[in-house]
This record gives structure tokens, sequence and C-alpha cells, in this order.
């Protein structure tokens, strides 16, 4: 099986560029914009999250401690700390989208 590509920034800036006829240059800043607002939405403790309507949502959750396993020593057990991770929750757009693909 071929490897397949990702998409990358570049390629949507790209994509921006041919589709809204900008440069690539302003297409580039566009992306970059966009994603420094999602990341502040993520961050910002006075917003909830990101929701991009027929896309889905972008939330901070927080990760309680748990106990672990040492994955090199089998029975040593670790204390694994609490933390924070991003979630994304697809739209039921997108959800049908990949579901009918």
């Amino acid at each position: 099986m071929a490897d397949k590509k990702m998409i990358t920034k570049d390629d949507l800036a790209q994509r921006i560029a041919a589709e809204v006829r900008l440069t690539k240059g302003d297409a580039t800043k566009a992306v970059e914009v966009l994603f420094a607002a999602i990341a502040q939405g993520i961050t910002d403790p006075d917003f909830d999250g990101v929701k991009i309507a027929g896309f889905g949502q972008f939330l901070l959750v927080d990760r309680p401690a748990r106990m672990g396993v040492n994955p090199s020593k089998k029975d040593d057990k670790i204390e694994i700390p609490a933390s924070k991770a991003v979630k994304f929750k697809p739209s039921k757009t997108l959800k049908d989208l990949v579901n009918n693909k």
C-alpha cells in the first residue's frame, strides 16, 4: 500500500489562494490567523472552546491523574499526573461525510 500524504498548512494556503484569488502570502497569513484564533479559543479561560458549524468543536479537557504501568517493567506501577488535552468532537455533517466515504 502506498504511503498517504498529509495535507499541510502550505497545501491549505495554496487551495485558499486559488479558490479565493488571494496571493499565496495573503492566504498563508489567513491560515495562520485562523489557527491562532482556534488556539486562543481553546486555551483562553474566557472561552469554552471553538465551534465551527458543519465541522466540529475543539475543546480543552482535564485529564485526571491515574495509575499506569511502566512499559519497560510490566509489574512496576507509575502515577500518571493530571494534564490537559485538546478534544475534537466532529459535527453530524462531518460524521456523515466520513461514513459515506
